[in-house]
């Protein structure tokens, strides 16, 4: 899949993103924001219940909120519109967020339920994994993830729990962060020691960061980590990378990547290069990433949501495996930090943001 219509693509730079650039330039937000944390007896606003002939509501649950998430959640919708299916006209979307604060995902899947959602979507591994554990009846649609399997979700892309399918990329497009290694190599110059940001309280963020320590190890780097459990941790925890003199910041986690803005702020100070697995960081003055097409698993993620929202069982979905990944470059917050991007890296970028955007 290379493109839709209603997400179009210009050479080497989205419309998306860079309708994103525009929003940061401006100070303002893009798009509507979600739900704060609901109680778990909270309903849906009146006509959104599948029950009395209405219009099914979609459910979309999210573990925490990241730049470029309503990005993410229009590719899903324009899935459902691929299948002819209208928001507001075939379906209710009602979008709630546990906003970094995990314990509260418990209360945000039974208020689902109770609103006898139809479907629902859940957006990262820590809101599968509860949904696993609380929504055994109701379809789920997972999107945004990277082991639906850890989550309990099933063994295989064919042999999955009957209520349940979705959209995953194993370590978010390298499941074992070798190319991350390669990346922050080829920018930082003579890189000897790595910095490491992860959510202790996230099995999968810890999981990461053992596989970066085991890669970057392997490569010839000491790696320094630091746990971050809530995001006001997150800008000390970076001072104290910075103290450790590392050369490159790396950050896994829903908590870490909440607290970016503290993170970045506190990586200028120290001219440190800060990579991430999120490409809107990017925007935001991270480096580089390296990571999935999240737009045409949200794409396909729509379209399996109107597939059971149609009648069809989840059960007879396989997951689906993004396998395209993409590389997106920032030339100026390179230079914010010191750092000089090389040419050839910027030409094979399949994205330049910031300072140096145009290419080729």
């Amino acid at each position: 899949m290379n493109g839709h219509p209603g997400l179009p693509f210009l050479p080497a730079t989205s419309v998306r993103l860079a309708g994103l650039i525009a929003c940061l330039a401006l100070g303002t937000g893009c798009g509507g924001k979600p739900d704060a944390k609901p109680s778990a007896g909270e309903q849906a606003p009146a006509g959104d219940s599948a029950g009395g002939g209405a219009r099914p509501l979609v459910a979309l649950i999210r573990a925490a909120d990241w730049m470029g998430s309503e990005w993410g959640e229009d590719a899903i919708k324009l899935g459902l519109r691929e299948a002819d299916m209208e928001a507001g006209q075939d379906y209710e979307l009602k979008v709630s967020s546990a906003q970094g604060d995990l314990a509260t995902l418990p209360s945000l899947i039974d208020a689902a339920i109770d609103a006898k959602a139809k479907v629902i979507v859940t957006l990262q591994d820590a809101t599968l994994e509860v949904a696993v554990q609380r929504a055994k009846s109701v379809p789920i649609v997972f999107d945004l993830l990277s082991d639906p399997f850890a989550a309990g979700a099933g063994t295989t892309d064919s042999n999955h729990l009957p209520n349940i399918t979705g959209v995953y990329s194993p370590g978010f497009g390298d499941p074992e962060q070798t190319r991350r290694v390669e990346l922050i190599q080829h920018i930082v110059p003579k890189p000897r020691r790595l910095g490491i940001l992860f959510s202790p309280e996230e099995k999968l963020s810890v999981t990461f960061k053992d596989r970066m320590t085991k890669a970057a190890k392997q490569a010839g780097l000491v790696v320094s980590a630091a746990p971050v459990s809530s995001v006001g941790e997150v800008g000390e925890a970076t001072r104290s990378l910075c103290g450790q003199k590392v050369n490159a910041i790396e950050l896994y986690g829903n908590v870490a990547h909440a607290g970016f803005a503290s993170l970045i702020k506190v990586a200028k100070e120290c001219k440190v290069a800060v990579f991430s697995p999120a490409p809107f960081e990017v925007l935001q003055g991270a480096v580089a990433a390296f990571f999935p097409d999240f737009q045409e698993g949200g794409v396909e993620a729509g379209k399996m949501i109107a597939r059971v929202l149609k009648g069809e069982s989840p059960a007879k979905i396989p997951f689906y495996r993004l396998k395209t990944t993409k590389l997106i470059v920032n030339p100026g917050g390179a230079g914010n930090v010191g750092v000089t991007l090389p040419p050839d890296l910027v030409k094979q970028a399949d994205t330049v943001v910031g300072e140096g955007a145009k290419k080729k």
